[in-house]
C-alpha cells in the first residue's frame, strides 16, 4: 500500500532534481559539482524505491532502497571532502 507522505515526498523531489538538472550550468561552478547530482540522484531513486516497495516485492525495494541512500550518503561526504578542500578548508575559523 502507498502512503501519501512518501509519494508527495517523492514529487517533491522531482521538483528539486527538475530545479538541479535545469540549473546544471550554473551549479558547474561549485566544484565536483558532478558528484553532488548523482548524490542527490541516488537519493530521490531511495525516495522512488520507498514508493514502489508499497506496491511490489517489498522487502527487495527496501533493500534497494537503503542501499541508495547509503551510496547517496557516501557521495555526499566525498563531495563535501572535496568541496571544503577546494575552497581552503578552515574558512570557519577565520577573524573578521
Amino acid at each position: 500500500m502507498i502512503q501519501e507522505n512518501e509519494l508527495i515526498t517523492f514529487i517533491l523531489c522531482l521538483g528539486a532534481l527538475t530545479f538541479f538538472l535545469i540549473n546544471y550550468s550554473k551549479m558547474r561552478s561549485l566544484p565536483a559539482s558532478l558528484i553532488f547530482i548523482i548524490s542527490f540522484i541516488l537519493f530521490s531513486m531511495g525516495w522512488f524505491f520507498t514508493v514502489i516497495e508499497g506496491i511490489i516485492f517489498e522487502e527487495i525495494f527496501n533493500l534497494i532502497e537503503h542501499v541508495c541512500y547509503i551510496c547517496s550518503s557516501l557521495m555526499m561526504i566525498i563531495w563535501s571532502l572535496i568541496f571544503f578542500k577546494k575552497r581552503g578548508g578552515n574558512d570557519f575559523n577565520r577573524d573578521n
